[in-house]
């Protein structure tokens, strides 16, 4: 991960060091240029720290539920850059819930259904986790991904047979959606819902009473 510190980071730090950050007002003030540790080399060391916590608290909780699903997606960066957002879905053991965490994007220069297979498995082993634990992973419904021969779901079926492929519910839910946009019925009654939503949004007063109401 590389990021790069903006002015909005340093306004977010000035303001909470005038806002109750007695340590960090004083760092601010009295340290040197030379160790104040708001250069680019150092926040962006800083931010990959604090991933890598993040990361391994998630992965310990995924572990911990031994099956997982992963959910991946592949889409295109601000900056042209190809890459999939790979999450997992497990169930929290302490808590007793479903959960789907975020866990990183990883970039594609091969977008074959075989190509991204691998890559897709690379990146769950790169997190330490056994892909024999892995269940349901669920892909949108493109054909490199859902393909029965070619797709990512078919490569990671036959070196995984308890992987069986689910086409992921909010993309069905979306395509769902966006067919029933085009039957007028369920076109009018969007619009009906829109002009309600407008009406209470344009008057705080008619919000408040909608909030009392409610």
């Amino acid at each position: 991960m590389n990021l790069i510190i903006t002015t909005e980071i340093l306004d977010l730090l000035r303001y909470r060091a005038s806002y109750g950050d007695a340590q960090l007002c004083d760092h601010i003030k009295n340290t040197g240029n030379n160790s104040m540790y708001t250069s680019p080399k150092i926040q962006n060391e800083l931010i990959d720290l604090c991933r890598e916590y993040i990361q391994d608290k998630l992965i310990y909780r995924i572990k911990k539920a031994n099956i997982y699903t992963v959910l991946a997606d592949e889409a295109r960066y601000i900056s042209e850059i190809e890459q999939f957002s790979l999450c997992i879905r497990y169930t929290d053991e302490d808590l007793m819930i479903l959960r789907e965490d975020f866990l990183m994007f990883v970039s594609i220069t091969d977008f074959s259904g075989a190509g991204i297979a691998n890559v897709s498995k690379q990146a769950v082993i790169s997190l330490g986790l056994d892909l024999n634990l892995m269940r349901g992973p669920g892909y949108v419904g493109a054909s490199a991904m859902s393909g029965e021969f070619q797709g990512v779901q078919a490569h990671i079926n036959n070196e995984y047979p308890l992987a069986l492929y689910t086409h992921c519910t909010s993309h069905c839910l979306n395509l769902s959606l966006n067919d029933d946009s085009k039957v007028m019925f369920v076109r009018n009654t969007f619009g009906s819902l829109k002009e309600c939503c407008n009406y209470f949004r344009i008057s705080s007063v008619r919000s408040d009473i909608l909030k009392e109401q409610l």
